[in-house]
């Protein structure tokens, strides 16, 4: 039992990564895997006509992405310097992947924010991580 206590900041951090990217896994799996009522949902509650830009490999794409960053976020649970590389990564991907695939309108600023927040977060917990 000679490990550092992990800071409340950074437990903080992790829970909320877990259940945010948790549940973005889930849903990215769910609308990979029901594409045709995903896209009827899409048309009806957001500005878009049609779908034709995504597919279910869109989905399928975002929902490995937030494996990775769950995977990164185990990591640094576990005190795991490398797991802040990988789920910065994985979030900055899934910030652009949007954009490179659908078009730069498509760039959410609330999810950006927040992956800076948490970026930053994370990155001021370092000192802890090995």
């Amino acid at each position: 039992m000679n490990e550092k206590k992990r800071p409340d900041f950074l437990s903080a951090l992790c829970i909320l990564t877990f259940i945010g990217s948790g549940l973005a896994f889930i849903s990215y799996f769910l609308a990979s895997v029901f594409f045709e009522k995903s896209a009827e949902i899409i048309i009806k509650y957001s500005s878009w006509s049609s779908v034709e830009q995504i597919s279910p490999l869109y989905f399928t794409a975002l929902m490995v992405l937030y494996a990775f960053s769950l995977t990164g976020t185990i990591r640094i649970w576990k005190h795991h310097r490398d797991g802040f590389y990988l789920y910065t990564l994985a979030q900055l991907i899934i910030l652009f992947l949007p954009v490179i695939w659908v078009n730069v309108q498509a760039l959410s600023i609330t999810n950006a924010i927040f992956t800076g927040i948490f970026i930053v977060g994370y990155g001021w917990n370092l000192k802890w991580l090995k």
